[in-house]
């Protein structure tokens, strides 16, 4: 019978004692943050202490650093390098340098390419295939601070403050999901992690951060953290994870996004244009005749087929289209394409007697801002490349198509637009929150 009830009892104690972990909010700590995006190619670079105090350590010398302090990394010969407050250079031969910090304040990085990032925590730098590689040891809160305004905007906080916050669980929710099962560090870069532009970033957005300290998205059922997955604007309908990733997921599921629509400038319509023998160029055709759509029901082109005029065919993916006239570097604007919610329309030119290409052009209500043209006259289809590439001097007979689009990015999870259209209608963050990720709860 004691055996009985000693079970029972710590039975019951591993019970609350599980209890109060699920209860219990993610706790800020010190997480290892690769700095890919702005430092991942340097092979020169200034710190700075902008404030603080810290010790730099160079193998198992230690040293003081306090504000003011420089420390210069560079290689000459193909051989690391390092300048310790304008002295001598002294080559590097240890594996690591750290920048640890004591009263921690801010550590400004320059580099020629005209870097010039302030972080908060300490920074650990290691030499790696012809280039520094740095680390930024950063407490996970301080981090947030660092994403929210670069992946929004700390201009939303004015009548969007909500937004901000259901962008911060998202963001902290995405950063211990990527984290855990032993994954040491996670990126700035936005095309892997989240994007992390360091105290630079900072502003309105932090209250936000701090108003959400330790909250996090969890499944439901399982009370784990979820795929917190967002992209810049839904186009009006999110998509399925499956469909983007191939692994079915119970937390991001495709449904309409009311919210989304008539919010975000060029991201919100978009259209692109381009030739017939352009477009059969890109994907080894000739002036391709017909295009046809494959889509899922949230409207996402799953894949497009190509036939050019012998017949010849092709079919690839919609992401691969997409990726083909993306404007990888370049500002967003209408005349671009930004993602795989598109319709399709082919214009073929008149064609005269002798069957050259007729005056035809685009006229009215057609906004073709990509081309110099007056808007009243606009550019002979004829002569039209691109929207990226312009107009030719060179008529060709072969016709253009116009695709016209909704959204910007992947559309799984949260919306961006969405979730500060939301808020700006008076709906709270746990409100927009549920609305986007299906079958969760925050965990307090």
């Amino acid at each position: 019978m004691l055996r009985f009830v000693y079970r029972l009892s710590f039975l019951c104690m591993a019970l609350f004692v599980l209890v109060v972990i699920l209860a219990t909010p993610c706790q800020a700590k010190e997480i290892s943050v690769e700095l890919l995006w702005k430092l991942g190619q340097a092979g020169w670079a200034e710190i700075n202490v902008d404030k603080g105090e810290y010790q730099l350590i160079v193998n198992k010398t230690s040293l003081h650093f306090p504000t003011g302090s420089t420390l210069q990394v560079s290689w000459g010969g193909w051989t690391p390098v390092l300048r310790i407050n304008h002295g001598e250079f002294q080559v590097f031969d240890g594996s690591l340098l750290e920048l640890k910090g004591i009263n921690p304040g801010g550590l400004r990085v320059k580099t020629p390419e005209g870097q010039d990032v302030v972080y908060r925590g300490g920074l650990q730098l290691s030499w790696q295939d012809s280039h520094w590689r740095f680390i930024n040891r950063v407490d996970s809160e301080d981090y947030l601070k660092g994403v929210v305004p670069i992946e929004m905007s700390n201009e939303w906080a004015k009548g969007g403050m909500e937004g901000l916050k259901a962008q911060t669980v998202a963001a902290r929710t995405f950063l211990i999901k990527h984290t855990e099962n032993g994954r040491k560090t996670i990126t700035d870069s936005p095309d892997i992690d989240q994007a992390y532009g360091g105290k630079n970033a900072e502003g309105e957005a932090s209250v936000a951060v701090e108003a959400t300290r330790g909250e996090i998205l969890v499944d439901a059922q399982s009370k784990l953290p979820i795929e917190a997955l967002y992209s810049s604007h839904s186009g009006g309908f999110t998509e399925d994870a499956k469909n983007v990733w191939g692994n079915a997921d119970t937390n991001n599921v495709s449904h309409p996004d009311p919210y989304s629509q008539g919010v975000g400038g060029a991201v919100n319509h978009w259209r692109f244009i381009v030739s017939a023998p352009i477009l059969g160029t890109t994907f080894g055709l000739g002036p391709v005749r017909s295009v046809e759509l494959d889509k899922f029901p949230s409207g996402r082109v799953k894949s497009v087929r190509m036939e050019d005029g012998i017949g010849h065919s092709k079919t690839v993916t919609g992401r691969a289209f997409v990726k083909a006239f993306y404007p990888f570097g370049q500002p967003i604007r209408t005349a671009a394409f930004l993602g795989n919610l598109f319709e399709v329309k082919p214009f073929a030119p008149n064609l005269d007697s002798f069957g050259k290409p007729g005056p035809t052009m685009f006229r009215g209500s057609q906004d073709f801002s990509g081309f110099s043209y007056p808007k009243e006259q606009g550019p002979l289809l004829s002569k039209v490349l691109s929207s990226s590439l312009g107009t030719s001097p060179v008529s060709q007979p072969f016709g253009v198509f116009l695709f016209e689009g909704r959204g910007w990015g992947h559309g799984v999870g949260m919306s961006q637009w969405g979730a500060y259209h939301m808020a700006q209608m008076g709906y709270n963050y746990q409100q927009i929150l549920t609305y986007y990720y299906h079958n969760t709860i925050i965990s307090e």
